[in-house]
């Protein structure tokens, strides 16, 4: 009886083990007022690109079919960019920080996808400078990595409580007309870009 239930015990452990390596990282939950940690179960939301919304649904919302909301954040040259100034094309948005293991690890799938579709679509990675030691340090693995695709500053966590991310990576693909279309949360890979990106600009 021991024996079953140390082995019971020692599958569970196991299992909430590969489950921690495997997920994605939850971003200082205890920081958000009022906020759910656990409503970030699961890995993946919205794998798939909705079709066109229903007319008439205009809201602004951080939701599938609904109007991205805006926001103005510094890049790495401290210049202002604005979300709403890429209107136009459909925009590649990330949610991410340096010390976040998924979020390396689809860091050269984007800069692929932005290489190889440069004119095609906008890419914006979101830093949450505020959870980084230090601006240097993300300059440092931008440079040293090679990675070009443009990056905004949210050093007031601004976009990131206006999208409510709870954990990262997190990413939102925008249709050229600004409706949010695709929300993955987990780290992302080219094939999966692509795919979604023909969704869009059907």
């Amino acid at each position: 009886m021991r024996r079953n239930v140390g082995l019971v015990v020692s599958v569970i452990v196991i299992f909430l083990f590969l489950a921690g390596a495997g997920g994605f990282f939850l971003w200082r939950s205890d920081r958000e007022a009022g906020g759910d940690a656990g409503s970030t179960s699961g890995s993946l939301v919205d794998q798939k690109p909705t079709g066109r919304p229903e007319a008439g649904k205009v809201e602004v919302r951080p939701e599938v079919g609904y109007l991205a909301p805006d926001f103005t954040l510094p890049d790495m040259q401290g210049r202002t960019v604005a979300l709403s100034q890429l209107k136009g094309k459909p925009v590649f948005l990330n949610f991410w920080a340096t010390w976040c293991p998924p979020c390396r690890a689809e860091m050269p799938e984007i800069q692929e996808f932005f290489e190889k579709y440069r004119g095609e679509v906008e890419v914006l990675a979101v830093n949450l400078i505020s959870s980084e030691r230090s601006l240097e340090e993300v300059k440092k693995f931008l440079q040293t990595n090679g990675y070009t695709f443009p990056v905004v500053l949210d050093t007031e966590d601004v976009a990131t409580k206006l999208y409510l991310v709870r954990a990262i990576p997190t990413s939102y693909l925008v249709d050229a007309q600004g409706v949010i279309r695709l929300k993955y949360t987990g780290p992302l890979t080219l094939e999966l870009l692509e795919r979604a990106l023909e969704e869009v600009k059907k």
